[in-house]
């Protein structure tokens, strides 16, 4: 996966205050975990991918060619474009060469997935293949901090809304969608049954049963279930959640850096 540019984080701005108010509520209910309702369908991978011609270059076109088996250049030429023909053909695809939605579906999700940039991580990998969540941020309230009668179990990213998420750790989503209290969220559960909670997001691309691997786009950060405050909220449970959650901050900070 390709690095991208190194984090810049923005000047703390004294979010404790707005976070206060309508924060986000992790105490899972009965039978584990708060109550999920089932979200917005995530948009098909094949309708994020770009749509390619003869003459396009770049990444989406190295996607293309690597799942087409011919020679990977970048440059979408006459080999390229044969071999698009040839597979729209045996796909009963109008045979126009031009890799397009219909296409990409027929290419397959993981490749349209690919194509799009939803593969790619964020920033190096510094513990056990883990990567840093976000881009754009600055660091918030961490795990205790105060919440009107109870504490705060996780760490706060405020970053921008609609700003990237990735996956820490890869594994199994095994909730997504919208807490009772209005927050969009996934929960993403390692092998092991180490899981991590994400909060608050704008959009989520992955349901419950997805395999996601370490690094890959998640979501969009954004303000779900808590109004005014944009951020993504993180939370590590070793256990899941039939065991207390443990202080993500450390290792959020040496994936991610420390604050300018």
């Amino acid at each position: 996966m390709d690095r991208r540019s190194q984090v810049m984080r923005l000047g703390a701005l004294g979010t404790s205050l707005v976070l206060a108010v309508g924060a986000l509520v992790l105490v899972p209910a009965a039978g584990g975990g708060a109550a999920v309702t089932t979200a917005a369908p995530a948009k098909s991978p094949a309708a994020e991918a770009p749509v390619l011609k003869k003459g396009d270059r770049g990444k989406p076109v190295k996607v293309l060619q690597t799942a087409l088996e011919v020679e990977v250049t970048g440059y979408f030429g006459p080999v390229t474009h044969r071999a698009v023909v040839k597979f729209q053909e045996a796909k009963g695809i109008k045979a126009d060469g031009v890799v397009g939605k219909e296409t990409w579906q027929a290419l397959g999700p993981e490749v349209a997935r690919e194509a799009s940039g939803q593969r790619e991580g964020y920033g190096d990998v510094n513990v056990d293949g883990r990567y840093c969540p976000a881009v754009d941020f600055y660091y918030g309230d961490g795990m205790g901090a105060p919440r009107g009668g109870r504490s705060h179990m996780g760490l706060d990213l405020m970053g921008k809304m609609g700003s990237p998420i990735y996956a820490v750790d890869s594994g199994r989503v095994t909730r997504s969608g919208y807490q009772s209290n209005g927050a969009l969220i996934l929960d993403i559960t390692h092998k092991t049954g180490r899981m991590i909670f994400y909060g608050h997001f704008d959009e989520i691309y992955f349901k419950e049963g997805d395999r996601v691997e370490a690094g890959q786009l998640i979501g969009t950060m954004g303000d779900t279930g808590s109004p005014g405050a944009v951020h993504l909220h993180i939370e590590l449970r070793p256990k899941g959640w039939s065991g207390a959650a443990q202080d993500i901050e450390p290792l959020i900070r040496e994936l991610c850096g420390e604050n300018p």
